[in-house]
């Protein structure tokens, strides 16, 4: 089952690389105190282990995702819009081929739960690869520079 999981980490790595970011540049004490900036700097640790290919943290990956679309400013909503919008693909199709966040570490290592459809999971790994679009590059490029320019927090090289 490599192919859910390196599909599941070329989404996540190249989508959320622009949420990560492992030097020390930016730690969320910039000028903005306002609760998004505070929760894009508490993201960022999450966002790191799935870029790193920890599925372990995939579903509080998402649930962030999620959050902070919720809180996103104006100007960065429809950005936020279209990486929660994959955040809820994800799920959806999770949910669809019999998985559960926590079969996930288990599948990385190669180990299918009974009752999950391998046909699906395969279905799904295709249609991860579909959701790297320019739109979505542009939406995370535009996410890392606000976060760097208002938040004071680096989510990565763009």
């Amino acid at each position: 089952m490599k192919i859910l999981t390196l599909a599941t980490v070329v989404l996540l790595g190249t989508s959320l690389a622009a949420c990560s970011g492992s030097d020390s540049e930016g730690g969320g004490s910039g000028s903005d105190s306002s609760a998004y900036c505070k929760d894009v700097a508490k993201a960022k640790p999450v966002f790191e282990d799935l870029a790193t290919g920890d599925l372990s943290k995939l579903e509080e990956g998402l649930n962030t995702f999620h959050r902070l679309a919720d809180e996103a400013p104006s100007e960065l909503k429809d950005d936020w819009r279209s990486l929660d919008d994959a955040a809820t693909s994800i799920e959806k199709a999770l949910k669809e081929s019999g998985l559960k966040f926590s079969d996930l570490p288990a599948v990385q290592q190669g180990q299918i739960p009974p009752g999950v459809d391998v046909t699906k999971l395969t279905t799904f790994a295709a249609d991860l690869q579909k959701l790297n679009t320019s739109a979505f590059d542009e939406a995370r490029a535009a996410i890392a520079k606000q976060a760097k320019d208002t938040c004071n927090v680096k989510l990565g090289a763009i």
